[in-house]
């Protein structure tokens, strides 16, 4: 499936709300769609960042390992960003296409938002903008 040239319907999702999503399981796409999200990517690189993770033997290799069946569904992007670690690519990927970011990593949110970057991030199991 190709993308739209509107970013507006555009959200990357990184490595840590797909494995919250494993872990309390809740309809993300629906989350996503029921907020105006229409065009749900994976990178790449969040992909491998996954398979890494899924080669351990704990819950959290577990819920990963589930988590890359979930990322199955939505689109994914072969995307060639640079950057020293998956947040970074996933920063200036999200600058790169002007769109907004899913992530439960706190970490990654203020980052994002400090860039002007739109993020939806996860509260009770619901999807909200953190950004408004």
């Amino acid at each position: 499936m190709a993308l739209s040239s509107d970013s507006r319907r555009l959200v990357i999702l990184d490595t840590n709300i797909l494995i919250y999503s494993a872990s309390k399981p809740f309809n993300l796409e629906s989350e996503m769609r029921q907020i105006g999200f229409t065009q749900i990517v994976v990178p790449s690189f969040v992909l491998d960042e996954l398979q890494c993770i899924g080669r351990g033997a704990d819950k959290r290799g577990r819920f990963a390992r589930l988590a890359i069946r979930i990322a199955q569904g939505f689109i994914r992007l072969d995307a060639h960003v640079e950057g020293s670690d998956v947040d970074e690519k996933i920063l200036r990927l999200a600058k790169e296409k002007r769109c907004a970011v899913a992530t439960a990593d706190s970490a990654l949110r203020r980052r994002l938002i400090s860039d002007g970057i739109r993020v939806l991030l996860l509260k009770d199991r619901r999807i909200i903008d953190a950004t408004e």
